[in-house]
């Protein structure tokens, strides 16, 4: 399910993921000036995934001198358990670091962690992008199970013709008679009939 955000009503639950507390200080001020809550703020070993998992944040902050394997683990790991926004600041300029970071799930990296009031303008860059993404990925998953339940009814029709000695268009008014009985989709059906001739195999 896609999450929606609104950033215009001035108020996200985040969660702060910092590598020293002197980097996180002024962005803990600037969240709090524009009226953004810090559900916790945790270091960079204590395991951000667990933290999303349990709090549900609408974004993750990263504040790190440097990109490294830890938060690209715990980065992934967001990003295939609860995707949520995510958003760096750093001074790690390398194209790597970026690119890793980017495969990760981050919608803004920041070389620059000297100016935290830029805060609000980028977590929204960072949840449009997000959005955008999870969209596109919706459609790409609506658009393989479609193409996916074509087939299957594709092969079920062709088991019932040779079992039934049926027409390909009475085998399909079959399937569809079939379906709207048992209030299933087509597909479903399909699946049904190709478990059921596995098993009489």
């Amino acid at each position: 399910m896609i999450q929606q955000f609104n950033s215009e009503l001035g108020y996200m639950e985040l969660l702060l993921v910092a590598d020293s507390l002197d980097r996180s200080q002024p962005l803990l001020r600037v969240a709090s000036d524009v009226g953004y809550h810090i559900l916790r703020s945790i270091g960079i070993d204590d395991g951000a995934s667990k933290y999303v998992d349990t709090l549900r944040p609408d974004a993750v902050i990263i504040v790190t001198k440097k990109i490294d394997h830890i938060i690209l683990r715990e980065m992934s790991a967001i990003n295939e358990r609860h995707p949520t926004p995510m958003l760096i600041f750093t001074h790690d300029s390398q194209p790597a670091s970026i690119d890793a970071a980017v495969k990760a799930g981050a919608g803004s990296y920041v070389v620059d962690c000297h100016k935290p009031e830029r805060l609000a303008t980028l977590l929204g860059i960072a949840v449009t992008r997000f959005e955008e993404q999870q969209r596109l990925k919706s459609d790409l998953l609506q658009t393989k199970n479609a193409l996916q339940e074509r087939k299957s009814v594709e092969k079920a029709k062709g088991i019932i013709m040779k079992s039934k000695s049926l027409s390909e268009d009475q085998a399909y008014k079959a399937m569809r008679k079939l379906a709207m009985n048992h209030n299933k989709r087509i597909g479903e059906i399909a699946e049904q009939i190709i478990s059921a001739s596995e098993v009489l195999v």
